[in-house]
């Protein structure tokens, strides 16, 4: 069997961690298939591309303009499928070709945001006129690669119910598989609450206008005015953006600057030693497809506090400790109870456990169920 992922636009954050970790279990899993890889040439050193049975075949000028894109998606794509035989088109960036391809199609949706009002709202305020155009536009091609789609793929069931309303596909053709604890490591030891020195407060994430920096700046702002506990705030923002040189801007303004420590973007290296130096992980992002630094921070014991939204409950279960997703006041209060010595440590034990639920084994198995059948399908209907 061979196989073709489109991986063409991944270049970083949770979808590059899924396009390794994914492949490299199903690889361990089944050697009987043949991986070609479409990807874009700033990540032709990943490990996988080493591995005898994938073939990497990569692009660098797709991101140019959109008509690049179209082009490649509508004409370079189609034709490698022909060119290598593919038995099975695994496209992992949102997008299908506009043409239904001779072989199934499965598509991978990993961006929650064209199913969210909040974050459609925050997207298009924060865009000019042309680049609203062009996200609408993205919505809509993500629609039709939906509809067109054999089947589809996501990570959690509150992404797959708003898909099916959304594009108006069955909900019982969306497959729910949750993936591995992103750049975790390993299970860490359970945590034992800390004494005499500041609590350590992260929040591992890139830049999003669903990432609620706001309320968690205002709650910041509040902790520190009350005195309740002494707390240092790790986020990990990259200075060189305009929007993360706003959000840090607003740290300053309202006067936490001295609490608040900013690691600037870390490698998926450095990432699992800040995990490593935290005591307490708080997650208000507002819409996320899976939540990647949401899992990490389970899987490093951290008891943890998020934002009251149903991806959010999905992943972290109903142990994890929530806040209203725009109350600074809640968030605050909630944080200085996770300082209660026995909370603490229950909570870093339910977390712990949670996130034993998730691991890149079983998303590797049920994906490959899923590619086994619709190629076996195919083979039937012929």
């Amino acid at each position: 069997m061979i196989v073709l992922i489109n991986a063409i636009s991944i270049k970083e954050g949770g979808s590059l961690v899924v396009l390794q970790n994914l492949l490299l279990h199903m690889i361990k899993l089944d050697d009987s298939i043949r991986w070609h890889v479409a990807a874009h040439g700033s990540i032709a050193d990943l490990e996988v591309f080493s591995h005898p049975r994938v073939t990497g075949h990569f692009f660098s000028n797709i991101g140019h303009s959109p008509l690049h894109v179209q082009w490649w998606y509508n004409v370079t794509l189609p034709g490698l499928v022909r060119h290598i035989g593919a038995d099975l088109l695994f496209s992992q960036t949102n997008y299908l070709p506009l043409r239904k391809l001779a072989c199934p199609t499965l598509l991978l949706e990993q961006h929650a945001g064209h199913f969210s009002d909040i974050f459609d709202q925050r997207m298009q305020a924060s865009l000019s006129t042309i680049s609203r155009w062009i996200w609408r536009a993205k919505r809509r091609w993500i629609i039709r690669s939906l509809q067109q789609a054999s089947a589809v793929t996501v990570q959690t069931a509150a992404l797959a119910d708003a898909i099916a309303g959304a594009a108006g596909i069955e909900r019982r053709g969306i497959h729910v598989i949750p993936h591995g604890c992103g750049l975790a490591r390993t299970i860490s030891p359970l945590r034992s609450c800390q004494e005499n020195r500041p609590w350590h407060i992260g929040y591992i994430t890139k830049f999003g206008v669903q990432k609620n920096f706001e309320v968690l700046i205002e709650a910041a702002r509040i902790l520190k005015q009350r005195g309740d506990i002494d707390f240092r705030l790790h986020l990990t923002l990259n200075p060189g953006l305009p929007e993360c040189q706003s959000i840090l801007a607003k740290v300053e303004a309202v006067g936490i600057g001295d609490v608040v420590i900013n690691h600037g973007e870390l490698s998926q290296d450095q990432v699992p030693g800040l995990y490593d130096q935290l005591d307490l992980f708080v997650f208000p992002s507002l819409c996320e497809s899976f939540g990647f630094p949401l899992l990490e921070a389970m899987a490093h014991s951290l008891p943890l506090l998020i934002a009251d939204v149903p991806g959010n409950r999905e992943v972290a279960g109903s142990d994890a400790p929530r806040f209203s997703p725009y109350n600074a006041a809640e968030l605050a209060d909630k944080l200085v109870g996770l300082t209660d010595s026995e909370r603490y440590v229950a909570l870093s034990q339910a977390m712990r456990q949670r996130s034993e639920r998730y691991n890149w084994f079983e998303a590797a198995q049920k994906t490959l169920r899923l590619v086994r059948g619709m190629v076996a399908e195919v083979s039937k209907e012929s």
